[in-house]
């Protein structure tokens, strides 16, 4: 838990070096969201800075801390190269899926922690209402073995995976890792904390000791894209 630390405050650590700037605020956002036999809680600190001749638009920078945690849940083949029609970054969102190029890793019990420098954009329509969005950029994650079953053809193996190490945000299935992203709508009870309404998108990736899929060429990496809603807290320490 120490190294977690740690490695969370090395995250923060330029969003806090610039906090002196005028026309910012900082805040701390907590935020839990719940999918089907899955769900995340995350902890993120961020610096805004407002822009725009209204200063409705806040820009930010900051690091999010993301605990995942799932039953039963199916990785599907990862590299864009295999799961679209398009490898070309941005085009590849929108390109074709090429689902005959799929296989299944179902995690039994997939549990990571994921630790990633992330952007942010917040709109404030009222002093009290608002919307944002944010994205993590790129990080690390940490996570325990877990048992797994492999299919393909209809064909299952038992195997294990792990949490891929490395994470970094290169826009759709051409992404490595695993990823957090947040829209929300968010109403400000007062001049420090503001409730929000959080839908995640929310990228969960696993790696099997080897290249168990074959066709159409070798690969280890699956991916769960994970659909969330949940509610969120933000503490706005700073304004």
């Amino acid at each position: 838990m120490k190294k977690l630390i740690t490695h969370f405050i090395l995250l923060l650590a330029p969003a806090l070096l610039l906090a002196q700037e005028k026309n910012r605020y900082q805040s701390i956002d907590l935020a839990v969201a719940f999918g089907k036999s899955q769900g995340t809680a995350s902890l993120s600190a961020w610096n805004h800075w407002y822009t725009g001749k209204n200063k409705k638009l806040a820009l930010g920078i900051g690091a999010r801390f993301s605990a995942y945690s799932g039953n039963k849940k199916d990785f599907i083949t990862a590299p864009a190269n295999l799961s679209r029609g398009s490898s070309v970054p941005f085009l590849v969102v929108v390109s074709s899926q090429e689902t005959q190029n799929w296989d299944t890793l179902q995690v039994q019990q997939p549990r990571l922690i994921s630790m990633n420098a992330a952007v942010s954009a917040v709109y404030n329509f009222t002093p009290k209402f608002s919307a944002g969005l944010n994205i993590d950029l790129i990080g690390f994650t940490l996570g325990k073995k877990s048992s797994a079953i492999f299919t393909a053809n209809g064909q299952t193996q038992t195997s294990s995976a792990r949490p891929t190490g490395f994470n970094v945000l290169l826009t759709g299935d051409l992404d490595y890792g695993s990823l957090n992203s947040e829209f929300y709508l968010a109403y400000r009870v007062n001049n420090n904390f503001t409730l929000r309404g959080v839908y995640q998108f929310y990228f969960a990736e696993y790696a099997t000791p080897g290249n168990i899929q074959v066709l159409p060429e070798p690969n280890d990496r699956f991916r769960n894209k994970a659909n969330l809603l949940g509610l969120g807290l933000t503490w706005q320490f700073n304004r």
